[in-house]
């Protein structure tokens, strides 16, 4: 039986008895959900189903269902792609469980935020390869969205909580990876056309050019190709129209790769992105000046990848580099900023061995990390990250599995850190699983925070380096049961987590208006939260999903809720899916209350609705009303540090081949 195989029709794996405080935790958690389950059973005892469960792969690095993953997951398939066109990460996943929004201050934008964690603190992954991130080194930014066109995923994985034991820095919120399309035996693609008008934007118009093609070359060698070309206006801001609400954007991006199978069990993969984004809003400067600003955005990839698969063992051995630079222009005399570049240089590795109800996974890797920015001594600077893990999963009967692993981290800088993680699975029941666990996760001082001679004097304030800055470290525990019963399933789940030693700045010097501060392990933070969601296949035409995040945190330096964190987020949408080839849905995202510093900020809502029309086997026509009541933000509260876009109308073409 081969790996994924064994994985998924292992059930729920087996592990020892829990510890009697954990014992307590699910037979609690059991007992409030057994009425809801027991009522709800009685109608669907007839019912069956055929659907099969989804599947993750980023959870352990190897194939299982993702009820019985060791972690709290979501899929987004590419039939939800399809279905809502998004058109880059942040709208594939913003409805996502447990994901809020974040806000940048500059522009309109916004980052996704994982379990209370800041953007900062979610790993993004292209195929189990990190991309440069840039939102903790970047101000403002919110740059790591566009690194791979729609067109060419063929999944997102989203892992809830700390995964810093198979991924290390930065998945103290979670993991989110982009899984790509793989060609088949046969040669398909499509082409998609998109455009997008906004109320009150002065008849300024969005559009999208979309590819995607791939398939064999020859009996051992297969290619694929996409590319993305898109315009989204600029969006002022009513009250003034010197400055804008929402920024606009010019992108284009492509990917391109090929497969070898090198014999029956190995082959290697070559793969290539490259895009170029240019944001653009207007301001006005300290001065008083209005002026227009433009960011270019280069973004780069390339990898080569050997897998092996033999019956016994599988693993992959990788090389690959990715870099972003990132440029400024301003008008009417106005500075611009310093020019950036970020890169990041991996060799990584690992290894599956699989032996009767024994899982080991064992790899490492080895990163480099660099910066060219101004305010560095010599303009740049870099550090080294070495990194061995292994992870074991062991069956102990046929409804008890237990995952645990270790990670060891020695960076060049600040030294070494250990993430442990432990997490738990039962098989209640043929239709109830319990799983839970805990997990360590911590997240490296970027290369400013750390150097000692790095000086940012851009603007009215200073920022200095610290040699001396720790890393930011997360501990959670988790616990959480789903039950799946014919068209029926409900999810909830429970989680706390303690973060130390987050890293901010501290004022040390007032000079005239310009004030200094210096990077600090200053913050303890503490985020509790609930997560719960049902999906209701009623008919063959009508589906009904919803899911709902409620969040308590503090800080633990002043006492208050942290900033921006909505109390609770609720999302639902309701599918018809109908005859000749017709569709249409209507959704509803509801964020809760929020608090700032400066005051709290209302909860708002956001509906949407959308038709569709499959006219034969090659063309999809879609109609879409996003934002329907035409919320404005800035109305609600001038305190929300983002925008929405207003009332927008979408038509989307869709052509496959």
């Amino acid at each position: 039986m081969s790996l994924a195989t064994a994985l998924i029709h292992r059930g729920a794996s087996a592990a020892p008895s829990l510890p009697a405080c954990r014992r307590r935790l699910v037979l609690a958690l059991l007992a409030t959900l057994s009425p809801a389950i027991a009522s709800a059973a009685e109608p669907a005892a007839e019912l069956a189903t055929t659907e099969l469960y989804p599947v993750t792969v980023t959870a352990t690095l190897s194939e299982q269902e993702t009820r019985h993953a060791p972690a709290s997951v979501s899929i987004v398939d590419r039939t939800e792609l399809e279905k809502a066109e998004p058109q880059n990460l942040l709208e594939a996943v913003r409805t996502v469980p447990g994901i809020t929004l974040s806000p940048r201050q500059v522009g309109g934008r916004k980052t996704i935020a994982l379990r209370g964690m800041e953007g900062r603190h979610v790993l993004t992954l292209v195929d189990g390869r990190r991309i440069v991130a840039t939102d903790d080194v970047v101000g403002h930014s919110d740059y790591q969205y566009g690194w791979l066109p729609m067109a060419a995923v063929e999944r997102i994985e989203v892992i809830r909580g700390p995964m810093s034991t198979l991924y290390g820095s930065e998945a103290l919120g979670g993991v989110i990876n982009l899984i790509t399309r793989r060609p088949t035996d046969h040669w398909e693609g499509s082409l998609g056309a998109r455009g997008a008008a906004t109320a009150d934007n002065d008849g300024h118009h969005a559009g999208a050019l979309s590819l995607y093609a791939a398939g064999p070359v020859g009996e051992r060698a297969s290619v694929r190709l996409s590319g993305y070309n898109a315009y989204t206006p600029v969006v002022a801001d009513p009250a003034d129209a010197r400055y804008s609400e929402i920024e606009g954007s010019r992108s284009r991006a492509g990917t391109l790769g090929a497969t070898f199978r090198l014999g029956e069990w190995q082959q290697l993969e070559f793969n290539h992105f490259q895009g170029l984004e240019k944001r653009f809003y207007d301001d006005v400067s300290y001065s008083g000046t209005a002026y227009e600003t433009q960011y270019d955005i280069h973004r780069r990839q390339s990898d080569v990848t050997w897998r092996a698969d033999r019956e016994a063992w599988q693993g992959q051995l990788r090389a690959y580099r990715g870099s972003t630079e990132i440029t400024n222009r301003r008008t009417n005399g106005v500075a611009p900023t310093r020019p950036q570049a970020l890169a990041d240089e991996v060799l990584d590795g690992h290894a599956v061995f699989e032996w009767g109800a024994q899982i080991l996974t064992v790899g490492g890797e080895h990163r480099r990390e660099e910066l060219e920015n101004a305010g560095l001594l010599h303009g740049r600077d870099a550090a080294t990250h070495q990194a061995l893990f292994a992870q074991h999963e062991i069956a102990f009967t046929p409804r008890w599995a237990l995952t645990t692993g270790v990670r060891y981290d020695r960076h060049e800088l600040f030294g070494h850190e250990f993430s442990p993680r432990a997490y738990l699975v039962w098989d209640a029941t043929d239709e109830l699983v319990v799983k839970g666990g805990y997990g360590h996760a911590f997240k490296a001082p970027t290369l400013k925070q750390i150097s000692p001679h790095y000086v940012g004097a851009e603007g009215p304030h200073t920022f200095l380096g610290n040699a001396n800055i720790r890393p930011e470290t997360l501990d959670s525990f988790e616990l959480s049961a789903d039950w799946q019963r014919g068209p029926f399933n409900l999810s909830a789940g429970v989680f706390s987590s303690r973060i130390d030693d987050l890293i901010t700045y501290r004022l040390i010097q007032v000079t005239g208006p310009r004030r200094t501060y210096q990077y600090d392990n200053v913050d303890r933070a503490r985020v509790d939260g609930v997560e719960a969601g049902f999906a209701w296949d009623i008919n063959a035409a009508w589906t009904w999903r919803g899911n709902a995040t409620v969040l308590d945190t503090e800080d633990r330096v002043t006492g208050q809720p942290l900033q921006y964190r909505p109390k609770s987020t609720l999302g639902s949408t309701l599918d018809w899916t109908g005859p000749d080839g017709w569709s249409a849905r209507v959704g509803v995202q509801r964020i809760g209350w929020q608090h700032s510093s400066e005051g709290r900020l209302p909860g708002y809502a956001l509906w949407n609705a959308s038709a569709s029309k499959r006219f034969g086997e090659h063309l999809s026509l879609r109609l879409a009303l996003e934002n329907l009541g035409n919320l404005r933000l800035a109305e609600e509260s001038p305190l929300f540090g983002y925008a929405e876009r207003g009332r927008t109308a979408t038509l989307d073409l869709r052509v496959s081949f």
